[in-house]
């Protein structure tokens, strides 16, 4: 399955590009019909050393891979040259023992769910990483300050400490299915022609031992035209897209010029501008945001090709080979982008906090009315003016109002020494719960990570 190198493979993972190669697939197949001869060798279905010699006449070395690509498309499918190919290369006292009770579909159904689980199994380890580094950047900037934005305008406080959780619950949300696709999602296709299988295979029990030697679940039937694991597995995948996409937006968001409050990690020769050389752009949210949208688009292919007429489809089979695969190692090729963002994420918080300040008088004024009423100070012609100044000259309305009152000996000590005033200038009085949400977060993190290593 070749990759295009400068057009496709910056947006998926590099070892899952080689991972996804011909002779891997021609290796994944070849696999499946050596495991279905060790089983019917072992129930004496077939002559003693049948396996032997088939794993001595079929070394992947042998094959023409390039020959099964070209003549792939006579069949509509690679099974079909590859065993064609293969019993050439047999012996004739050997040829009738492969590919028995078995058809094309099922051969590269299986070789498909054997090639694609390890990749799935790189995405949740890499996840657990980016959970990890999610919780490193939590406990650091529980208490934060920066602006919290509805309509892409400032609203009301929160912190990033509760920013990071909430892309930390995006991902919470999705990873313990992703996990439980890896355990049992991947499914053995073996049903040979019509799907009904063979009554020696369901006698001896052969496919779930060939599902056991090749590490797949076994299904409740052949899935030929029942196409919910690979709906399953595409669903998962954008649901997992979606909250990493939810992650990277806000990221690009903040790292633009105008409010510089986070950074992509400073890697040498990354972000730069052919023709701008002071530019530092958010390449990694680009190559994730990239990865997420091509998988939206993979799952509303896969989405069409569900329902499949009778014993085997005419082209709604065919059709979900390339969105699968391609979805898989995009989404590893974003989760392992997003690790080293965000283990790698550069935070200011004083930019947040300046940021914050230029509209802090929205926030600020109800409660400055009421604490200077209670003093019995007429302060509310200095709270408008600090306000049009702020906004005017593009200054902190904090800092603004406490020069003014400063200026006119408006109780300077309460301004400087009162709890009650600090309170009230505080942006975190006005956040909510976010620091009880950032512990609630921390502990479910903690939680999840333990319960899916004890998985493995």
């Amino acid at each position: 399955m070749h990759i295009t190198q400068l057009i496709n493979q910056p947006f998926v993972h590099p070892d899952i590009a080689q991972d996804f190669s011909d002779r891997l697939f021609v290796q994944a197949m070849l696999d499946f019909e050596l495991s279905i001869i060790e089983a019917r060798e072992h129930h004496s279905l077939i002559p003693t050393g049948i396996l032997q010699q088939t794993k001595q006449a079929l070394t992947i070395d042998l094959f023409d891979i390039e020959a099964i690509g070209s003549q792939t498309y006579l069949g509509g499918n690679a099974a079909i040259p590859f065993v064609a190919q293969a019993k050439s290369l047999l012996p004739p006292e050997i040829k009738p023992y492969f590919h028995k009770t078995v058809t094309s579909q099922d051969v590269v159904d299986t070789a498909m769910m054997m090639m694609l689980k390890p990749a799935l199994r790189r995405i949740n380890h890499d996840l657990i990483d980016v959970l990890q580094a999610c919780a490193v950047l939590i406990e650091a900037h529980s208490t934060t300050p920066m602006a919290g934005r509805t309509l892409l305008q400032q609203a009301l406080p929160i912190t990033f400490g509760v920013k990071v959780s909430q892309w930390a619950a995006s991902l919470i949300a999705v990873m313990p299915n992703l996990a439980q696709l890896e355990q049992s999602g991947f499914y053995l296709q073996w049903g040979g022609p019509v799907g009904v299988s063979d009554p020696e295979n369901e006698q001896y029990e052969l496919p779930q031992q060939v599902a056991t030697l090749l590490g797949l679940s076994l299904p409740l039937l052949p899935w030929h035209t029942n196409r919910q694991p690979i709906h399953a597995i595409a669903s998962a995948l954008d649901a997992c897209a979606g909250a990493m996409e939810n992650i990277i937006d806000d990221i690009a968001l903040l790292c633009q010029s105008e409010l510089g409050e986070v950074a992509e990690p400073a890697i040498k020769g990354m972000g730069g501008s052919s023709s701008m050389p002071h530019k530092r752009n958010p390449v990694l949210c680009a190559l994730i945001k990239t990865a997420t949208l091509r998988m939206h688009g993979h799952l509303s292919v896969i989405s069409n090709t569900t329902a499949q007429p009778f014993e085997r489809a005419l082209g709604q089979w065919h059709a979900s080979w390339v969105p699968l695969t391609e979805g898989v190692a995009l989404v590893a090729g974003a989760a392992a982008y997003l690790k080293t963002l965000l283990q790698g994420l550069q935070v200011y918080p004083e930019r947040m906090a300046a940021n914050l300040d230029l509209n802090s008088d929205a926030y600020l004024i109800e409660s400055l009315q009421r604490y200077f009423l209670h003093n019995q100070q007429q302060a509310y012609p200095l709270i408008e003016q600090a306000s049009q100044e702020a906004h005017s000259e593009h200054k902190g309305f904090v800092q603004t109002l406490l020069a003014l009152l400063e200026a006119q000996s408006i109780d300077s000590d309460a301004n400087n020494n009162s709890a009650e005033l600090k309170a009230i200038l505080s942006p975190l009085t006005y956040s909510g719960a976010a620091d009880r949400q950032c512990q609630m977060i921390l502990q479910t993190i903690e939680k999840l990570i333990l319960a899916l290593k004890d998985d493995k």
